[in-house]
């Protein structure tokens, strides 16, 4: 894998021995660690051996009059044109990371405004005593932080990277938002109290006095584009997602896609199928299956098994060998468990780590170290909002709002009473929005498994109600809610970790990020078809059932046969978790254990069973084992008899 730390004495003194590189708990994947160090600073790090001038990464790089040092996890997508204007020779010899340092010796920390990829990097100047840290414009790379009260500042790619053996606590806000499944109420939150995620966008300067997060891009920032017609904005998005593909497909080694039957990883694997042909290369696509015990039972709107759907895109591309997975016999616990630990975080859908983790492990074995995804595509080039119709209806486009209604009922897209409350956004009271809901939208709503006195859960069920359901005539503000909210460099990282993989996303490209925040909104909705733009995009390039198909793939469908086959094994770690006092202070254990003694013989497909027993029960579990592994009360050997039961 590959990760960056460095730690900064800013009293010049270290209270004990000097960390190394044998503290940061990663195996790289050659092995290849670097460390350096003075009385004042550590900085070390793993390279990562992804891309192919990695074997000439040397780290830490020192500016030639030894002014500063940087270390870096990065991969520029702009490495050809960063070249030609940096007038660079023999950069076939080069890693990126010596690019990268040749653009901070030249536009400092303007160099973000130049470069393109994944990036997290620290520069350490020595004489300025400064230490800055910056993290790419999209979260493709993790970036935490921690100042310390002795007075060292410890910026690292994880947070096991800096949480060393002192005592931490934990962050009673963080916790109940992701027990609500809400966003947290600030970017930089973490678990830990004192423990900081730097934003995407961000940079940290860090001196003796001062500790200052700035951000340096936003989607928000880009300048608007506008095309004289709608087809001219699907042409464009095609031009972009294939240049974001295509600097993406930079590896060593094969590459592989995962594909399922929707349209951001049809999108994805499409551009990159086209891409790879031009050089007569070929794309594995992976497709997750449920078992072969599953019953097939799912709501008319959900496609339980995206087989079908895959693998006609797949028979449009020669070049693309299909391959599907299941999670049967996989241990549902113990993958919890891997991930966990690998993120240093709680992990979400649960049983999607099952045929996540078999795909990966068979992506290694057949040589693959490059998988694309379109995980941010909800954001970005498939963004689905009905705000649309609020942001017509309040500029007086009444016309164009009901020509648009129309043509998205024709295409089963939306209800005139759907309509009506989106149109009429933030106008209504609350009662009557309310009304204007389906009859059964709110009955069967998501219940987080929490405590009513966990710090931060006040007004948790506003705002799990307002996360669902709350409609806005504002697009900019709801998409730009999307992006604040996506963060999955930890996730990467893990899996560089696990597996051995390189998880690339074409559409969280900056370049992607600024086309879609900058044309018009109306285009998402153009044609009459929510998620516009991408279905345009994809005419001529994916299947037509995929690409006006209004219902969603159900990632997981199987959830039951797994959940219930892994009851014995959730009990005992629920047992365990309640060792934990700090779990006892988050989870309600009685509502746990009821729910785990009445396991549901039936409905598994419906919302009532799906958020009790899928979602907030795995929840719930998924952050106890968290919590205990990293409890302060538990590390330090507290007697087991002073922790009391909650059964």
């Amino acid at each position: 894998m590959s990760g960056i730390v460095a730690l900064w004495s800013r009293n010049g003194r270290w209270p004990g021995q000097a960390p190394t590189i044998d503290g940061l708990g990663h195996q790289a994947k050659d092995g290849g660690g670097f460390s350096w160090f003075d009385n004042r600073i550590v900085l070390a790090g793993y390279t990562s051996g992804f891309l192919p001038e990695d074997q000439f990464d040397h780290q830490p790089l020192w500016a030639p009059d030894k002014s500063l040092c940087l270390i870096a996890d990065v991969r520029l997508d702009n490495r050809a044109d960063l070249v030609r204007e940096l007038a660079l020779h023999g950069a076939d010899r080069l890693a990126d990371s010596a690019i990268l340092l040749h653009a901070w010796l030249r536009w400092r920390t303007s160099c973000v405004d130049h470069i393109l990829g994944g990036f997290a990097f620290v520069v350490w100047e020595p004489r300025s005593e400064q230490l800055i840290a910056v993290r790419d414009h999209a979260g493709e790379r993790p970036l935490h932080y921690r100042s310390l009260a002795t007075g060292e500042v410890v910026v690292g790619s994880m947070p096991q990277f800096m949480l060393g053996s002192d005592c931490i606590g934990f962050d009673g806000e963080r916790i109940a938002s992701w027990l609500g499944c809400v966003p947290p109420r600030a970017r930089d939150k973490t678990f830990f109290a004192d423990l900081h995620r730097l934003p995407p966008g961000h940079m940290l300067m860090v001196s003796r006095t001062e500790l200052k997060c700035t951000r340096y891009w936003h989607p928000t920032d880009a300048k608007p584009t506008r095309f004289r017609r709608d087809s001219e904005y699907a042409d464009a998005m095609v031009e972009i997602l294939d240049r974001a593909t295509e600097a993406r497909l930079r590896s060593t080694a094969r590459f592989g896609a995962l594909l399922s039957s929707g349209l951001d990883s049809s999108a994805v694997c499409a551009s990159a199928a086209t891409v790879l042909a031009r050089s007569g290369q070929r794309l594995t696509a992976f497709t997750a299956v449920p078992r072969p015990d599953f019953t097939g039972a799912s709501e008319p709107w959900h496609i339980p098994s995206e087989a079908a759907g895959a693998a006609e895109l797949v028979r449009m591309y020669p070049n693309i060998e299909h391959v599907l997975v299941d999670s049967a016999g996989r241990d549902l616990v113990g993958t919890m468990r891997q991930w966990n630990d690998a993120m240093c975080e709680p992990v979400v859908s649960v049983v999607n780590l099952l045929w996540g983790s078999a795909i990966f492990e068979q992506a290694r074995a057949r040589g693959i170290e490059v998988m694309l995804e379109g995980t941010i595509g909800n954001g970005t080039i498939s963004w689905g909002t009905n705000a649309v119709l609020g942001y017509m209806f309040r500029r007086g486009r009444w016309t164009n709002l009901l020509r648009t209604v129309v043509r998205l009922r024709r295409n089963g897209g939306i209800s005139w009473r759907a309509a009506a409350r989106f149109s009429l956004a933030g106008l209504l009271p609350r009662w009557c929005d309310r009304q204007l809901l389906a009859p059964d939208a709110t009955a069967n709503m998501y219940e987080p498994m929490m405590r009513s006195d966990v710090p931060g859960s006040a007004g948790m069920a506003d705002r799990i109600f307002a996360n669902a359901f709350q409609v806005s005539a504002n697009p900019v503000a709801e998409q730009t809610r999307l992006f604040e909210w996506f963060d999955f460099g930890s996730r990467r990282l893990a899996i560089q970790s696990m597996f051995g993989i390189d998880l690339r996303d074409p559409t969280a490209d900056k370049r992607v990020y600024e086309f879609c925040f900058s044309i018009p909104p109306e285009q998402y909705m153009a044609e009459g078809h929510s998620r516009s733009l991408v279905r345009r995009a994809l005419k001529g390039r994916g299947p037509e059932s995929t690409r006006l198909s209004y219902k969603r793939g159900l990632q997981g469908a199987d959830w039951y046969i797994t959940v219930a086959e892994s009851l014995p094994a959730i009990r005992a770690e629920v047992e365990e978790m309640q060792k934990s006092p700090v779990a006892r202070e988050s989870i309600d254990f009685a509502r746990l254990h009821a729910t785990l003694d009445s396991w549901p013989s039936s409905g598994y497909e419906t919302a009532a069973v799906s958020n009790q027993w899928h979602n907030a029960m795995l929840r719930a579990v998924s952050l106890g084992y968290f919590l205990r592994t990293h409890d302060a009360a538990l590390k330090s050997g507290a007697p087991e008899a002073a922790v009391q039961s909650v059964n």
